[in-house]
């Protein structure tokens, strides 16, 4: 689905920090059919598919095994952030302005989740989801679901089913919860980033032979993969279209 516009409170970016780009490139390139732009000057890598942006790979910044980082629009990142800690979240990079891009903070959430919430300036967003080779869906992988939707409604609108087995988001798209996978892990809990695929088995085939390792297979076909640096991923087939933003 192509993208214009993110609405507000919703998964409008992903990107990977990453300890060893050459791998992590060759893997993605290989699986997803990417275009893995030169880096910037902070070694930013942007990933196209199609010549649409649909995410990012860049140094690793943290320690322990590397994570895909989920993005979430905002229309004011410090507020959003006051709102957090408030609700018990904390902040592990304060609100920054990144060039004319747009503003970030990086907060862990009292779950222990990282999540990043990005105010847009000149960069919105992927360009292409919901399509094979791009964003899905997230899932929240962790052992405290009802904790983490006491969190999430007031801090985002994201409302859960009664057994807290889902998350609804404001664009109508879905975001399952499930257990961790255990280590290695540097999160207690961890949002995990699925792409879209229209054949999963396939998918999980081809990224074991390009050096991941399957960590879960559930019961609906979808799958969590490790790849080849030690990032967990998801293969979603059951991903729920969203509603397209509106203008104005």
């Amino acid at each position: 689905m192509n993208i214009t516009r993110h609405p507000e409170n919703t998964v409008s970016w992903i990107d990977l920090g990453t300890p060893d780009m050459g791998t992590t490139t060759a893997f993605y390139t290989a699986l997803f059919g990417w275009t893995v732009a030169r880096p910037d000057s902070h070694g930013y890598r942007l990933c196209t598919l199609r010549g649409h942006l649909v995410a990012a790979l860049g140094p690793a910044e943290d320690a322990g095994a590397p994570y895909w980082t989920t993005n979430v629009t905002v229309s004011d990142v410090r507020a959003t952030a006051t709102r957090f800690t408030n609700l018990g979240a904390r902040i592990i990079v304060a609100p920054t302005q990144v060039g004319t891009l747009g503003h970030a903070a990086v907060v862990i959430d009292p779950v222990g989740a990282p999540l990043s919430l990005w105010q847009p300036g000149t960069h919105d967003g992927m360009q292409l989801n919901r399509e094979p080779g791009t964003f899905g869906r997230i899932s929240l992988l962790t052992d405290h679901c009802a904790e983490a939707a006491a969190f999430y409604r007031p801090a985002l609108r994201w409302n859960s089913d009664p057994q807290h087995t889902e998350f609804l988001l404001p664009d109508n798209s879905a975001a399952p919860t499930g257990k961790p996978p255990g280590k290695p892990t540097a999160q207690r809990s961890l949002w995990l980033v699925g792409f879209a695929s229209d054949r999963p088995a396939a998918d999980a085939e081809r990224a074991r032979q390009l050096g991941a390792t399957e960590v879960r297979r559930n019961s609906d076909g979808d799958l969590v993969m490790r790849d080849p640096t030690g990032a967990l991923f998801g293969l979603a087939q059951h991903v729920r279209q969203s509603r397209p933003a509106r203008s104005g």
